[in-house]
C-alpha cells in the first residue's frame, strides 16, 4: 500500500470511537527500513494557523487494529 493512499484514511481509537486525525509522517527504523510508527495529527482549524504547533501523536504500528477502506482503527494512543 502507497504512503499516499494511507495519509488519507482517518485514524480512530477503537476504544472509544474518538477521531484522532491523519497521518503526516512515519518513523522508520535505521537497521531493518521498517516503519515502527506513524505521526498523526488532526487537520489544522482555520484559527489554529495563527497559534503555533499542533499536536501530534505517535501511532506504533502494533497498536493497529485493524486497515480498512477508510479508516485505521488503533488501541490506545501515547
Amino acid at each position: 500500500m502507497k504512503f499516499s493512499v494511507v495519509q488519507q484514511k482517518e485514524i480512530i481509537e477503537a476504544g472509544s470511537g474518538r477521531f484522532i486525525g491523519y497521518i503526516i509522517d512515519a518513523e522508520v527504523c535505521e537497521q531493518t527500513g521498517m516503519i515502527t510508527a506513524f505521526l498523526v495529527s488532526e487537520p489544522k482549524k482555520f484559527l489554529t494557523f495563527l497559534q503555533g504547533e499542533e499536536p501530534v501523536r505517535k501511532v506504533f504500528i502494533n497498536d493497529i487494529l485493524v486497515i480498512g477502506k477508510d479508516v485505521i482503527l488503533v488501541k490506545g494512543v501515547s
